[in-house]
């Protein structure tokens, strides 16, 4: 090779280097060479965090073999995306689809982060739990996630007992012939002490409610039960609640409105308020709605006796006797629910300065906050819905105030509860349990869990969140279902 030949070789790989370098960078840097428009366009990527972890994705259909995992978030990243509208589809033999129709754009990741493929029916771990006598009811302990509490009627007698899911074995716990449990439709729940061994049963004695407190560790006699109605000769309780971590005081609200703080062991009555229609709990304050108006006072633990106005809004009953039920997440979060189709949603937040008052015009039949206080969920027998009472900063991006439909339905909508990370719901329609999402972007994806033999009746599906198993009653036996395999898992 002469001199010339080498000047012109070098002089080619420089020219070469120069065009190509510059591709290479801006390679590096997220760019992709649009062939419609010959131009470099700035590319976005795809994050995915799932359940399970080892999942396929598509987009349009092409399987993604470059996932990137990254350590710190455990979740899938796919580079090098141009912007654009995709169809991305997240699978795993055995377990539901997730797929959404969604839009990348330049420069940016489109996130996700609560994609969860549910094991299909056949692939669920489920056991079958029976005992003797008729199922009427049954409630998560508050002890021990393995074990559940089960209200029964066998042979005229009603039962409580302890179920242990891990072998099977029963303990009778309170066992009565002079009083029958309060039917499931009208309330029956039960009021657990601080220390987990004393529970509020609200009872029926010939046809008329009252409440008895049981301790778990003693077998009381019928006759040695604590009747909280008996102190107060002139009015029976409507609602009974511990004070707290106290062990022998209770908040008390009277057929006559009237609102007690009660210690029953040294029978110290004090009278809060009057005209009170509903009171809850939060922060170890008490929150209650005052008639005529249902406007809402707090009360603090160690200060019964100063009160401090929350609202001004009139939230007006048709009659004395509407059913006015309030739940507070705190001062700033508070949801009052009238049967008159009255209902009122306060949210505060100082620090961004909002000030809310939502006033849903839906029948409401139950609300649930989730344990962030960051949404409150909404429903009735016919569309679940929520609104964000704070802004979620991570996609999808929600605001203060905003209401997200999750679904309406022709058949009747039972059981509705948030899952484990609140953006999930669990509910029952007829005979199926079914799971939406609350990612409000594009389609709501909805896996179809179980179905069971009968129709699946109010009350009768419980959630645990610390072991992601559904628990649900049918045919008088109680199934336990897996929702969430979290062994060696470091996600949710």
């Amino acid at each position: 090779m002469n001199r010339t030949q080498r000047k012109l070789f070098t002089l080619f790989f420089v020219l070469l280097f120069a065009l190509v370098a510059p591709t290479i960078v801006l390679f590096a840097q997220g760019y992709r060479f649009n062939l419609e428009n010959n131009i470099f366009i700035h590319s976005g990527s795809i994050t995915i965090k799932s359940w399970p972890r080892d999942i396929s994705i598509f987009i349009d259909g092409k399987r993604q073999l470059n996932k990137n995992l990254s350590i710190i978030n455990r979740a899938y990243t796919i580079n090098g995306i141009k912007p654009g509208k995709y169809k991305l589809t997240c699978s795993k033999p055995g377990y539901s689809t997730w797929e959404k129709e969604i839009n990348v754009h330049s420069g940016f990741s489109t996130e996700f982060w609560n994609v969860i493929l549910f094991p299909e029916q056949e692939n669920l771990e489920t056991e079958i739990f029976q005992t003797s006598g008729e199922i009427q009811q049954f409630f998560l302990s508050p002890e021990k996630n393995e074990e559940l509490i089960l209200f029964t009627q066998n042979k005229k007698k009603n039962q409580i007992h302890r179920l242990n899911t891990k072998n099977q074995k029963t303990e009778l716990i309170f066992e009565t012939a002079k009083y029958a449990f309060i039917n499931k439709e009208a309330g029956l729940n039960i009021e657990w002490n601080a220390e987990n061994k004393k529970f509020i049963l609200p009872v029926l004695e010939n046809k008329q409610k009252k409440h008895i407190i049981v301790n778990t560790e003693i077998n009381d006699s019928e006759e040695n039960l604590i009747v909280l109605d008996d102190f107060f000769e002139n009015s029976l309780i409507e609602k009974a609640r511990w004070m707290f971590d106290e062990k022998e005081k209770l908040i008390l609200l009277t057929e006559k409105k009237e609102l007690f703080s009660f210690d029953y062991k040294n029978q110290i009555k004090v009278l809060i308020a009057e005209n009170v229609s509903s009171f809850d709990f939060a922060d170890y304050n008490i929150y209650y709605t005052q008639l005529p108006n249902n406007i809402v006072w707090e009360v603090k633990q160690n200060d019964l006796k100063n009160k401090e106005q929350i609202t001004s809004e009139i939230l007006s009953s048709e009659n004395e006797d509407s059913s006015v039920k309030i739940t507070a997440y705190d001062k700033n979060r508070i949801f009052i629910n009238n049967d008159n189709q009255n209902s009122l949603l306060y949210i505060k937040d100082k620090a961004k300065n909002i000030n809310l008052k939502l006033k849903p015009n839906q029948n409401i039949t139950g609300i649930q906050f989730s344990n962030d206080g960051k949404k409150v969920l909404c429903w009735n027998d016919n569309e679940v819905w929520y609104y964000m009472l704070r802004d979620w900063e991570v996609q999808p991006k929600r605001y203060t105030g905003e209401k997200i439909t999750i679904t309406r339905s022709s058949e009747p909508i039972k059981n509705v509860q948030w899952m484990d990370n609140y953006e999930n719901i669990l509910l029952s329609t007829n005979n199926t349990v079914r799971v939406f999402e609350a990612d409000p972007r594009n389609k709501t994806n909805i896996s179809d869990l179980i179905s069971t033999q009968e129709t699946i009746q109010n009350k009768d599906l419980l959630y645990n969140k610390n072991t992601q198993t559904a628990f649900y009653l049918n045919q008088n036996k109680i199934f336990s279902s897996i929702l969430i395999d979290t062994s060696g898992f470091l996600g949710f």
